[in-house]
């Protein structure tokens, strides 16, 4: 693989987006901070987790996970992104079309980061609202909307990456 080493600038939206992104785990973790005392020691976990028992539930701990988890995850992409001409890609990189293929995959690297930041916030306040014994009215449409969104991104980027090869 003899692929142009290009470094990619990022505008303002690219830098907010990283930024937005380590805001919303902060956030996360906040609310665990600030609700830690008022939740109950036994908690409803809605995913799978080692220490959950076969009822569901598990310690109030458990809820440190998803802003560790997605947080590992969101230094990971911010890394990679930093070197883009090792992703696999729809097409052959040229020195041509180098610099626009490696830009749009770090922007959909980017809004996968940004997506997995809000999914960390969304599973913290959801499981904290549960809780405490208070119901979300749109936690049913949660469950079906970031899977949907993780695989829809990098499908968008790849046409769009596709169509530019054609043109």
């Amino acid at each position: 693989m003899n692929r142009p080493k290009i470094k990619i600038e990022k505008n303002v939206l690219d830098r907010s987006i990283e930024v937005f992104t380590c805001i919303l785990i902060l956030i996360s973790a906040s609310l665990i901070l600030i609700y830690y005392n008022q939740l109950p020691e036994k908690i409803q976990i809605n995913f799978n987790w080692p220490s959950k028992d076969e009822n569901g539930f598990g310690t109030k701990n458990t809820l440190w996970a998803s802003p560790i988890i997605c947080g590992i995850i969101a230094i990971s992409i911010y890394k990679l992104n930093q070197y883009p001409w090792v992703f696999n890609y729809p097409v052959t990189i040229t020195t041509t079309n180098a610099k626009y293929n490696y830009k749009m995959a770090t922007q959909m690297l980017r809004l996968i980061g940004l997506t997995i930041g809000v999914m960390c916030l969304t599973i913290t306040v959801i499981s904290i609202f549960n809780s405490l014994g208070k119901t979300i009215a749109f936690q049913k449409y949660i469950d079906s909307l970031f899977p949907i969104i993780l695989v829809g991104i990098p499908i968008y980027f790849i046409i769009k990456i596709i169509r530019n090869t054609n043109n």
